[in-house]
């Protein structure tokens, strides 16, 4: 903890005999049931009770507690183009829209929103495709990948 002078406002809070941090969240408990929050202005910890969501279990990573998905999975996209879902079924998809690829689906306000698009195009006839445009949505972010400028990647339209 520094010594030196701050503006009231951000001033943190102390619980327990522990110094928190304006704004700052943390679980109060051993096994995430209690979150507080050392509220910015006030010096106030507030704390609700809740517990990790389905799939998670109260962990400590990396010297931080928190809750910690329980087992994960991935999906795939490959060739022209062959898909892997999160389940595991596979089918090959040959249609030249864009579609959502994957994007986060829960309200959890604590989950980062996200999204990938894909764009697949003709290759040479309408029976096969191939995949023509990525774009990832995340942090208020527009990244895409295409075969129109391959070997760049455009971040925001640039």
């Amino acid at each position: 903890m520094d010594n030196n002078c701050v503006p009231a406002t951000q001033c943190g809070c102390t619980y327990e005999g522990r110094y928190i941090p304006a704004g700052e969240e943390f679980w109060a408990d051993q096994n995430c049931g209690r979150r507080c929050k050392c509220v910015a202005g006030s010096r106030r910890v507030e704390c609700k009770d809740k517990g990790c969501g389905m799939g998670q279990q109260c962990k400590v990573v990396d010297g931080i507690r928190q809750c910690q998905a329980v087992s994960h999975s991935t999906c795939q996209a490959t060739g022209d183009p062959h898909y892997k879902t999160f389940d595991k079924k596979r089918f090959d998809f040959q249609g030249t829209c864009v579609y959502q690829l994957v994007a986060l689906c829960s309200k959890n306000p604590d989950l980062v929103p996200f999204e990938v698009l894909v764009q697949n195009d003709h290759r040479g006839s309408k029976v096969v495709s191939y995949t023509k445009l990525v774009e990832i949505k995340v942090y208020s972010l527009s990244i895409v990948i295409t075969k129109t400028h391959r070997g760049l990647i455009m971040v925001r339209g640039t």
